[in-house]
């Protein structure tokens, strides 16, 4: 069996860790399966740590940045995905949250012989409307929802080939390492109070500014300490007199338990990695394109799971932080309720079923 994992990721890296996860799980399932990736992010070195292969693509981001002409760029990136789609070709294409491919390259690609599964992350209900998108969803086989039900994504052409699995994550409960153990192996200390903060894979723009407003906020709390969680993509970390920078961790999901609390953005797999570790969680949601940052973030809220901050107010973080820390049996407790498991090794079945 040949899988080809497309992962175009804008700016973090949720899309390949979202994909890892179903690829570690489809490999314990068929340990013979051949498993390709195809990536633009710049953070393709943590495929190569899990013992996957991947062809990289330029992100648009370093398109900008190095002055490569754009439709230039944009006949190297569907000339790329074609050829290594025809070269490989796979018994099964795994899609995450471009249907359609970031550059609308894969609508050939997804008439040829192999079977196609799209993973649809819920969106924006704009996003989700879209008429292209809702075009394209038919030429998928099945289409996996990383959520409790289906009804997260919206209205679909199809809805008999949805299938939810719950939140995809890239590692089993069994994997996470113990406090204890985790504080060893990290060098943090043993004894002090940990608020871990991330901000996604590193490339979002608002990063540095959330991380000194995190700094301030544990500053204000008794014998507390901030570790920050320095994504992939973070090419320069601001001054943080005092904090723990932890670089070239990943994934980070395996040493949460290591953390007494976090502060971090509302994204759909920070969001999950938190709260399957069992971390009280203040988090900032981020205004994105697709991902509705804000509305995860209310409902976690409302749901007794976590708090959310809407700004970078100080004052704020510090009190919501305090908030959840005081209330750590019951936010833990709702948290497992609404993450008490990983999707992945569901995921993966389907896939397994449409090759059948």
């Amino acid at each position: 069996m040949r899988a080809l994992f497309y992962a175009v990721n804008g700016l973090g890296l949720g899309h390949v860790t979202r994909l890892l996860g179903i690829a570690r799980a489809l490999r314990r399932l068929q340990p013979d399966v051949e498993v390709l990736f195809l990536t633009s992010s710049e953070a393709d070195g943590v495929l190569h740590r899990e013992r996957f292969a991947a062809v990289k693509l330029p992100s648009k981001t370093i398109r900008e940045e190095v002055g490569l002409q754009k439709t230039r760029y944009l006949k190297l990136a569907q000339t790329v995905t074609w050829n290594t789609i025809s070269a490989f070709d796979p018994d099964v294409l795994v899609v995450d949250t471009y249907p359609m491919g970031s550059f609308e390259e894969l609508i050939p690609a997804l008439r040829w012989r192999q079977k196609n599964v799209f993973v649809f992350r819920e969106q924006r209900r704009d996003a989700v409307g879209m008429p292209l998108l809702q075009a394209t969803l038919p030429l998928y086989d099945a289409v996996i929802v990383p959520h409790a039900n289906v009804e997260a994504v919206g209205r679909v052409p199809e809805p008999s080939k949805l299938r939810a699995v719950g939140p995809i994550l890239v590692r089993e409960r069994e994997e996470l390492r113990g406090r204890d153990e985790a504080r060893r192996v990290l060098g943090l200390p043993p004894n002090e109070t940990l608020v871990y903060a991330s901000f996604g894979g590193g490339g979002e723009p608002e990063s540095k500014d959330a991380l000194l407003a995190s700094l301030a906020a544990v500053k204000a709390l008794p014998n507390a300490r901030l570790v920050v969680g320095a994504g992939p993509l973070l090419r320069e970390l601001p001054e943080l007199p005092g904090a723990i920078t932890l670089r070239g961790v990943y994934p980070m999901l395996e040493w949460l338990p290591a953390f007494d609390a976090a502060i971090s953005a509302a994204g759909y797999n920070s969001v999950h990695e938190l709260l399957f570790a069992g971390i009280p969680s203040v988090f900032i949601p981020f205004e994105r394109v697709l991902d509705d940052q804000e509305r995860r973030a209310t409902f976690l809220q409302e749901q007794g799971a976590a708090r959310t901050v809407a700004s970078l107010d100080v004052s704020a973080l510090s009190a919501a932080l305090r908030e959840v820390m005081g209330a750590r049996a019951a936010i833990v407790a709702s948290a497992r309720r609404l993450v008490p498991g990983n999707g992945a090794a569901a995921a993966a079945n389907v896939l397994l079923e449409v090759c059948r």
